[in-house]
């Protein structure tokens, strides 16, 4: 009796082992591609993502270009209000407004371009909102 559900058992295995885990090729593909894209996003591109902002450690990580240049646009906007002592309003800028800014027709529809522009924008503004804040 024992061996009998020993064997089914292990019959159970592995049918089932194999399926849970992906297998080997694609595991080390996704493994690279997560690797390669966090590399990519939090390493400096520009020189100016490294002037003491303290953007590299932050948790964005924007792989469309409309999202890019808004949080690029927003952080710089909300740094200044921030240092200013300016109420919080990403709004009133005339760049969060407009969204059009880096826009180029091969990124496609211009409405997706500029949701994802302000979404950026909103984003980037509260982190250089709040880091402006603290260099009063």
């Amino acid at each position: 009796m024992q061996i009998r559900f020993v064997k089914t058992t292990l019959a159970i295995m592995a049918v089932c082992v194999p399926l849970a885990t992906p297998p080997a090729s694609d595991a080390g593909q996704r493994a690279r591609g997560r690797a390669r894209a966090a590399e990519q996003n939090l390493s400096p591109s520009r020189p100016s993502e490294t002037n003491g902002r303290g953007r590299l450690g932050a948790s964005r990580i924007y792989l469309d270009p409309a999202s890019t240049n808004g949080y690029d646009s927003g952080y710089n906007r909300g740094l200044i209000d921030g240092r200013d002592g300016q109420r919080y309003d990403p709004v009133k800028h005339r760049d969060y407004r407009d969204a059009q800014r880096g826009y180029s027709t091969s990124y496609g529809s211009k409405d997706a371009y500029k949701t994802n522009f302000r979404s950026g924008f909103r984003q980037g503004y509260e982190d250089g909102y709040r880091e402006g804040g603290r260099t009063r």
